[in-house]
């Protein structure tokens, strides 16, 4: 008996070729050259079952390798499916206010899922949703479980659950974080809804007794509409211990939102007739955990008060323009930013243009604080033009000026797409500088000691 069934099969090539001038004073000399290769492999064998890998092979300085780069086979049913997958990011949870899953640190690292494992969605039993993940580290041992659980309770009202373990296994006291969550929606009337999430955490590294330590919430009233005035705010408590390693915001080796109790609100002014929104957003909050202290838990309290006033407005001809204001007061400084930009677009060329003063005040002078570089006025620009049909140009550069020293950065490229499923680019400079919406990207906002990198950048990239 002959079985068959359609295979789909595509392939990806992309060739960079760099020559890039040392510090030193010698001639340009080409650095690493890749070549890298992907075949992928897409095949349906059985009715509700779909099968996918992919195969790559990477050549560069280093040699050539050959490895599997992904991977899947899928059954699924009209209210479930199960995923077997290797290699891929299917790790998302839904978490609406405490954003307790941030799939970057539920893979093995931040450069790409390695981990392997199953994933079972279901939906429509007994208006019940939800779904199941369990998955094996390759690169160090230890697994990650992940689950959540939703269920509509009326018509206006509904209720979910999450459940989270990280196991790096072994130790005395246990190598394991959990955490469990409850959140809720209730639709009030027209948009305006309420939300919340409550979570507790389980953590070796917790340091205090007592158990309110191990708990955060958050509660949400969004899209109060009065008129041409939407309004939206919440209140939160995140426990000094509530740790969280599938998160960035509750995890020690990222956003460090420890203990903090606080509001927030917004509100955004829809101006009559006017293409013209007016938006102010603040947050305050105390908290006793200050990531610049050694130790960082202190015994009182401190306030950081956050605030924000911005005008957008649209013009005729496709232009438009963003200013806003932005202050910090907390126990070191009053911090002020002050940010313009304008720009437009049409079908031959984008231009934007910015221009901001950060911490506005601070070390004119130029003594040494260890809390900030000081004033610093930033200028940016991004340019893209349609030179034909096939070739294209792009471009951004942005320019610090501080107290003693100013800094650079310079990104062009020139793409050709003449050939069906090619793309030909020839870049130069370093594109992660700004990356970052440019003057807001870090590299140029906090670092005073960036500099144009001499780099030119062949890319060929083929697919089929």
């Amino acid at each position: 008996m002959l079985l068959t069934f359609p295979v789909t099969i595509n392939g990806y090539f992309e060739g960079e070729y760099v020559s890039q001038k040392s510090r030193l004073p010698v001639a340009w000399d080409m650095w690493n050259p890749k070549n890298y290769f992907e075949m992928k492999i897409s095949a349906k064998p059985f009715p509700g079952i779909d099968a996918y890998t992919s195969i790559a092979a990477l050549s560069n300085g280093n040699g050539t390798r050959l490895y599997l780069n992904q991977g899947h086979i899928t059954f699924h049913k009209s209210n479930f499916e199960i995923t077997y997958f290797s290699r891929e990011d299917r790790y998302w949870i839904s978490s609406p206010l405490l954003f307790l899953v941030q799939t970057d640190r539920v893979k093995d690292d931040s450069w790409g899922p390695k981990g392997e494992g199953f994933r079972y969605d279901f939906w429509d039993i007994f208006k019940f949703r939800g779904a199941m993940i369990g998955s094996k580290f390759k690169t160090w041992d230890g697994e990650a479980y992940l689950a959540y659980l939703e269920r509509p309770i009326t018509r206006f009202f509904q209720l979910g659950t999450i459940y989270l373990k990280k196991d790096w296994r072994g130790g005395d006291p246990p190598t394991f974080n959990s955490v469990y969550s409850l959140n809720g929606k209730l639709h009030v009337k027209g948009p305006l809804n309420l939300r919340f999430e409550v979570a507790k955490s389980i953590h070796p590294a917790q340091i205090t007794q007592k158990k309110s330590d191990d708990y955060a919430y958050e509660i949400e009233l969004r899209s109060v509409r009065i008129k041409n005035i939407l309004i939206a705010g919440n209140l939160f408590n995140y426990g000094l211990d509530f740790i969280d390693e599938f998160s960035n915001k509750f995890n020690k080796d990222f956003d460090r939102e420890f203990d903090r109790k606080g509001v927030y609100g917004e509100i955004i002014y829809l101006v009559p007739g006017k293409a013209i929104n007016l938006v102010y957003k603040t947050r305050w909050y105390k908290s006793r955990y200050d990531e610049s202290k050694i130790p960082p838990v202190k015994e009182t309290y401190y306030s950081r008060w956050w605030n924000y006033g911005e005008i957008y407005m649209e013009y005729y001809g496709g232009v438009n323009s963003r200013f806003f204001v932005e202050s910090t007061i907390d126990t070191q400084e009053t911090w002020n930013h002050l940010y313009f930009e304008v720009g437009g677009e049409n079908n031959v060329m984008k231009l934007r243009l910015q221009y901001k003063i950060m911490d506005i005040g601070i070390n004119r002078k130029g003594r040494s604080v260890f809390y900030s570089i000081g004033e610093r006025h930033l200028v940016g620009v991004e340019l893209r033009v349609n030179i034909t049909d096939y070739l294209h140009f792009y471009g951004r550069s942005a320019i610090g000026m501080g107290t003693g020293r100013d800094w650079e950065s310079l990104f062009l490229q020139l793409a050709y797409r003449r050939f069906q499923n090619t793309e030909i680019l020839l870049e130069y400079g370093e594109p992660s500088h700004t990356d970052g919406d440019i003057v807001n990207d870090w590299d140029i906002a906090y670092n005073p000691y960036q500099r144009v990198e001499d780099r030119v950048k062949l890319l060929v990239k083929f697919w089929f």
